[in-house]
């Protein structure tokens, strides 16, 4: 209990540290396909534009207004696979995990929403959503899949799945594989795994929703993001646009800590890598954003306090001492 005391003190005066770290935005005003600006960006700057708070994108409002469709950073998550069954408790430990791919598969990073087909072999490919497929449905009452003979779109056949049984089949085992291909008649059939996630271009999650009206598009292969008005659209990645790119500051900030300890068995020396564990995940629940190290440092007094640092590449702001935290350890 006195480790946990000490801790929680001190993650209280975590408040007053800012959520992400400043992006330097710079606009290029020739036009070129999306993977020409990221090549661009990425030679000369650090990656084309993201925004991960409010503050981002009043800049890039500002610095696009007036203009048509100007390429950022958004590109579809090609990783982001999940089930239309999205009851948790369906699934055991790695069971929403299970996949079962076919040799090549899945093979459409050019589209920003895919749906999952199983073939004949039991295995999967990834295939445009619109498509007309048979489809297996899942009814929770009876825990048994029902194989539907009739083509959909997969969205059609979703709604199909839930107005009349649980849902599309989600496959969690090779045993329930086995099962499907017993009672499948065609070479492709919609199971109920997608992908319509976005990403940034630097890796980063996209968790801002700034989306125009009825954006993303349901054109599939409109696969890479663009600021038009203020808001996020989708257009196709060859065509060409001005486009944003942005430079990392490098930003340091230290944050004095005055620790009093009114019980002398307690050894400061013994806690303070798990300090550094606890500041570390209470600064990325509170939303901080890029790579950072938090590491002690001693003054010239002899006495340690911590210090944050963002690892990227072109600039360096300094700032001083936001605010001294007294602590105080207590037992229990």
């Amino acid at each position: 209990m006195k480790e946990t005391t000490v801790m929680m003190m001190i993650l209280s005066g975590l408040f007053y540290l800012p959520g992400y770290f400043p992006h330097l935005y710079h606009l290029v005003e020739y036009g070129k396909s999306w993977a020409g600006a990221q090549e661009y960006c990425r030679n000369m700057y650090t990656d084309l534009a993201t925004a991960h708070k409010e503050q981002d994108l009043a800049k890039l409002r500002k610095l696009t207004e007036g203009l048509q469709n100007v390429w950022i950073g958004l590109i579809p998550d090609t990783e982001a696979w999940r089930w239309s069954l999205e009851n948790q408790h369906y699934y055991g430990e790695g069971e929403a995990e299970f996949r079962m791919w076919d040799d090549g598969e899945p093979n459409g990073s050019g589209h920003h929403k895919v749906c999952a087909a199983m073939l004949e072999n039991g295995k999967w490919a990834d295939v445009e959503c619109n498509s007309q497929l048979p489809f297996f449905c899942y009814n929770k009452n009876t825990s048994r899949f029902i194989f539907v003979n009739m083509s959909k779109a997969w969205e059609d056949a979703q709604s199909y799945c839930r107005k009349n049984y649980t849902d599309l089949v989600s496959v969690r085992n090779q045993s329930e594989i086995e099962e499907l291909k017993k009672i499948t008649v065609s070479s492709y059939t919609w199971i109920g795994l997608y992908r319509n996630s976005w990403k940034w271009s630097d890796g980063t999650a996209q968790s801002l929703n700034n989306w125009a009206p009825d954006k993303p598009s349901k054109i599939p292969t409109d696969a890479c993001g663009a600021i038009f008005e203020g808001k996020w659209v989708n257009d196709g990645c060859g065509v060409h646009w001005y486009f944003v790119c942005y430079t990392a500051l490098r930003e340091r900030k230290v944050l004095k800590i005055k620790l009093k300890k009114t019980d002398p068995s307690v050894d400061m020396e013994d806690l303070k890598e798990k300090i550094l564990e606890k500041f570390s995940q209470r600064l990325t629940e509170h939303g901080l954003s890029g790579d950072f190290k938090l590491r002690w440092v001693r003054q010239p007094d002899g006495k340690k306090h911590i210090e944050e640092e963002e690892e990227v590449k072109e600039k360096e702001a300094n700032c001083g001492v936001k605010e001294n935290i007294s602590l105080s350890i207590f037992d229990s």
